[in-house]
């Protein structure tokens, strides 16, 4: 439909629950999200859910999917309380939270000392991260057609568009628009970029990037026309919380919000990276509001 918003979703690493299942429960925490901050484009949604594209490519990465029902009980508990209490907070600033967050910042800023820094799970996730860069048995290129596919459809029909890009969704939104827009010369663009726990910023991914070894300013993707990043207290995969610093120019602005508090609580305990607590969150579900409202 002409002129209307289509929002499209692009998942973060590490197995995801089934489409049809992963789905409702995101749109779930966006709605109550922006029922809290914008009533009317909650309204708006409910009744156009079918606006909501998820792009889901983890089963390309990996050979099994994610239990949902280890996820419910958490996301149950930020829709009875979508804001984080004092508790919460405190743990979320917590000297052992700060202190892993420092010991990433080391071992990204001084390569040679990432194995000395980095726990197991962030050696992990390195390595998964590598195989999308690397673009090892063509995933790279099968995770970017996903993407590309679904922002061709909606600039066929017309659509204007809302691209949310979750941790490693993120790279893959960005690498996607540079190559849409500065090798394939696509004619579209995305009106609002939003990105949430980005690791864009890493030194090892900026430097693997799309287009990072051309000069500016085709370096950059040519068809962003706002950018906001959302990075939570906590977060040890947006190392570097606000990305305007390293990539400006692109756009006029990069509306950093660094600061928020992300309280979903999992099996582990409070997990600041979890895409259905930023979906809620007040700031991020405002925004996307506003896009809708146009």
């Amino acid at each position: 439909m002409k002129g209307l918003y289509r929002i499209i979703y692009v998942t973060g690493m590490k197995p995801k629950p089934p489409p049809d299942e992963h789905r409702p429960a995101l749109l779930r925490a966006l709605t109550a999200g922006l029922e809290r901050a914008r009533p009317a484009a909650a309204e708006w949604l409910a009744a156009h859910e079918d606006r909501f594209t998820l792009v889901s490519w983890t089963r390309l990465f990996y050979s099994v999917a994610y239990d949902i029902t280890l996820d419910l009980p958490g996301l149950e508990r930020l829709l009875r309380a979508p804001v984080a209490d004092a508790a919460e907070r405190r743990e979320i600033d917590s000297l052992r939270r700060r202190l892993a967050r420092v010991r990433h910042l080391v071992g990204d800023s001084f390569p040679a000392l990432t194995g000395l820094m980095a726990s197991p799970e962030l050696e992990n996730t390195l390595t998964q991260v590598r195989r999308y860069l690397r673009n090892d048995d063509g995933v790279g290129v099968g995770i970017r057609a996903l993407l590309e596919s679904a922002l061709m459809d909606a600039w066929r029909n017309g659509e204007r568009v809302v691209l949310i890009g979750h941790s490693l969704g993120s790279v893959i939104a960005y690498d996607c628009l540079w190559e849409l827009s500065r090798e394939a010369q696509a004619a579209g663009r995305v009106d609002q970029l939003v990105t949430l726990g980005s690791p864009l910023a890493t030194r090892f991914i900026r430097r693997a990037l799309k287009g990072a070894d051309r000069p500016a300013p085709t370096r950059y993707p040519a068809n962003i026309a706002r950018w906001a990043n959302f990075a939570a207290r906590g977060e040890l995969v947006a190392v570097h919380r606000r990305l305007e610093p390293f990539f400006r120019g692109l756009v006029p602005a990069i509306e950093d919000h660094p600061d928020i508090y992300n309280h979903f609580h999992g099996a582990g305990g409070i997990n600041p990276h979890k895409s259905y607590g930023y979906l809620i969150h007040a700031q991020v579900a405002g925004l996307i509001g506003d896009r809708l409202l146009e």
